[in-house]
């Protein structure tokens, strides 16, 4: 009959780390196989009877590890699947928590990207738009010659004419002030509250393997 044993997930995930270190050295330190000669009657101190038991003992011991914790592992993922923890608000499986963790840089990419961009833009309008008047004044002077002396319908025209031509404006249907600070907002509290979420979860949630 097999015994079966209930955790927390808590619990499982400390044993898990301690089998990712005891099974490489089982492994390690099985011999699975060894040669000598055939009129040998020993094999590192054991008779060869016993010798063959060590060897059949280090192979039956890292299998053992390794279905330990494949069991482990399974009954952790299946858990993770249907158990819902809500962070920042919003209602999500463990899985998921887990992986929009490990893959929030992506989200932290496109925010500082959006706000490297912005920037980029905010300094292009300022710089063209700063070197307006000095241009329209160039102009003026090259159609009308002296401004002085021009009509003035003719140097509102005209003025007019280069503005629209010639002003910069942001072209913004994203509304990118506000999407930023929605993402800022995102992320910041996705960040500030998953780990402890996660230690909440992992502590009071059991599986039975």
């Amino acid at each position: 009959m097999t015994t079966t044993h209930t955790m927390s997930i808590h619990r499982a995930l400390s044993e898990l780390k301690t089998l990712n270190d005891r099974i490489p050295k089982a492994i390690q330190e099985a011999d699975f196989i060894a040669t000598d000669r055939k009129s040998a009657q020993k094999i590192n101190g054991l008779s060869i009877e016993d010798y063959e038991k060590t060897i059949q003992a280090g192979f039956d011991k890292a299998v053992s590890l390794l279905d330990r914790r494949n069991r482990l592992k399974d009954a952790i993922v299946q858990s993770n699947a249907i158990t819902e923890v809500v962070v920042a608000g919003e209602k999500m499986t463990v899985a998921k928590a887990i992986e929009r963790k490990s893959s929030i840089a992506y989200e932290e990419k496109l925010l500082s990207t959006m706000i490297a961009k912005r920037r980029m833009a905010i300094n292009k309008l300022s710089m063209e738009n700063e070197s307006l008047p000095g241009r329209l004044e160039d102009y003026l002077t090259a159609i009308l010659g002296n401004k002085e002396h021009a009509k003035k319908e003719e140097v509102e025209l005209h003025t007019k004419s280069f503005m629209e031509r010639n002003e910069y404006i942001l072209i913004d249907p994203l509304h990118l002030d506000k999407r930023i600070e929605e993402w800022e907002e995102r992320v910041s509290s996705f960040k500030a509250e998953v780990d402890a979420v996660l230690s909440e979860s992992n502590a009071i949630t059991t599986i039975t393997i």
